[in-house]
């Protein structure tokens, strides 16, 4: 944040946002309001009372930054604690467990792939899964500890990771028979630092697949050959000349068609989910669905039945009866761009995409809204934002900057109408939602 907006606004921004309501955080704030109230009855004894108030008022956000990460650092040794108890707990079950774990890796894309896969092998197979965009270390072994029983044949693990060595963390103990790899992209590149150590750490898990060449890599992964060199057998997925492909992909307001080769094989493929993203996620869990025992018949009926995600491009209807394409769940530049592809497709002459912007892109966050501005060129969309960042890439007036959410919001309830189609790109509180469509469910991924 400091870097993109700078230290004055990241400290004194007036867009205060609430952690999670965690045992952790409550006792954050607990230890906080005990030191501000020792410090207060302290200080109101003293003869300089009223003079350090007022010094106390230019110099509180960085008080407030030093106190607040001295206390999550004491915190945080219950919590390791709390942690280390989970993960052994998980691995004790997974040592009894006759279970086979697939792992889904990648920077972007992975909880619709497992959520995908899930569906699929669950109409002939009990399947458990880690919930929503629970993939980190502790969450994994949470989902783990709640969600594998005794009757469970299959568990897919979502595995996401931040900087180097995370993912070994949360999945080294996990004896995987199964990888994909979905694309990569720049989301967090300014966390990991470079994009070398991006690409090493989001295919890491797949150096733990067992020995049974079901590995999947989306063939437009950075540096693929030598993935590939490394992991003899694996399939890729996604462009036409890959081992498992799409063509003839057709996206309507009603789905989306396509005719899926697997190897010498072609089969028309229909689903509910809209994009042409939606279809390339598909692709690793139809191959890896018919490796584990699934018939084509069977995969497909299943695909076809597949229900919208929300938050992963789901339609909704809204305030003054418009249409709402639900992308709230993730942003990244790959799935920003499909989105617009999709919006496109509405017969609408009034389009509007809300956005906050895209995070953690780092150095390459210019290059990304360049691409998402061309993107715009030569359509009707309008794109309301509250991300300053774009309005250097303002060129046809199509990008319409605003101060804060409540202010974007409100322009936005007065230019639509039943005819309008409304792309909502990234995440919103659940109360700025509320404003907008009629059943709220942000969605949720890393």
């Amino acid at each position: 944040m400091y870097r993109e907006s700078g230290w004055l606004n990241t400290l004194y921004d007036a867009n205060v946002k609430r952690p999670a309501l965690t045992l952790r955080n409550i006792l954050n704030v607990g230890l906080l309001i005990s030191f501000l109230l020792i410090s207060f009855l302290y200080i109101f004894e003293s003869r300089l009372a009223y003079q350090f108030a007022f010094y106390s008022l230019i110099i509180s956000p960085f008080l407030a930054l030093f106190i607040v990460s001295i206390i999550v650092s004491i915190t945080s040794i219950p919590s390791g604690i709390v942690r280390k108890l989970l993960i052994m707990r998980a691995r004790i079950k997974i040592k009894k467990t006759n279970a086979i774990f697939i792992g889904v890796t990648g920077s972007f894309g992975k909880t619709s792939v497992k959520e995908y896969l899930y569906h699929i092998l669950s109409t002939k197979y009990k399947v458990a899964k880690t919930d929503n965009n629970m993939n980190t270390d502790v969450g994994i072994a949470k989902c783990i500890n709640n969600n594998l029983t005794k009757d469970t044949e299959i568990m897919i693990i979502e595995a996401g990771a931040y900087k180097a060595g995370e993912i070994k963390s949360a999945v080294g103990y996990i004896p995987f028979s199964a990888g994909i790899l979905t694309g990569l992209g720049n989301q967090h590149l300014d966390l990991y630092g470079s994009r070398e150590a991006l690409i090493k750490e989001e295919s890491s898990l797949l150096y733990s697949v067992l020995k049974t060449n079901q590995v999947y890599i989306n063939s437009t992964v950075p540096n693929i050959e030598s993935l590939l060199n490394d992991l003899p057998g694996c399939q890729k997925y996604g462009h036409a000349d890959a081992d498992i492909s799409a063509k003839e992909v057709m996206v309507t307001p009603l789905g989306t068609t396509a005719k899926v080769e697997i190897g010498n094989l072609e089969f028309n493929l229909k689903t509910n989910l809209l994009g042409k993203h939606a279809i390339l996620n598909l692709l690793p869990c139809i191959g890896l669905a018919h490796d584990l025992g699934m018939n084509f018949d069977e995969i497909f009926t299943a695909v076809n039945s597949i229900s919208q995600i929300p938050g992963k491009l789901s339609l909704h209807k809204g305030a003054h009866g418009a249409t709402f394409i639900h992308d709230g769940a993730t942003s990244n530049v790959d799935g920003f761009l499909s989105a617009i592809d999709v919006l496109k497709i509405f017969p609408s002459e009034n389009q509007i995409i809300i956005t906050q912007g895209i995070i953690e892109l780092g150095v390459e966050k210019s290059a990304s809204y360049s691409k998402i501005s061309h993107q715009l060129k030569d359509t009707k969309i309008k794109l309301f934002t509250t991300d300053q960042s774009f309005d250097k890439k303002n060129k046809s007036n199509q990008i319409i900057t605003l101060n804060d959410v409540s202010s974007l919001i409100d322009l936005v309830l007065k230019k639509i109408n039943k005819d309008s189609v409304v792309l909502i790109e990234g995440k919103f509180a659940d109360t700025d939602l509320s404003r907008l469509l009629k059943q709220v469910n942000s969605g949720g991924e890393s």
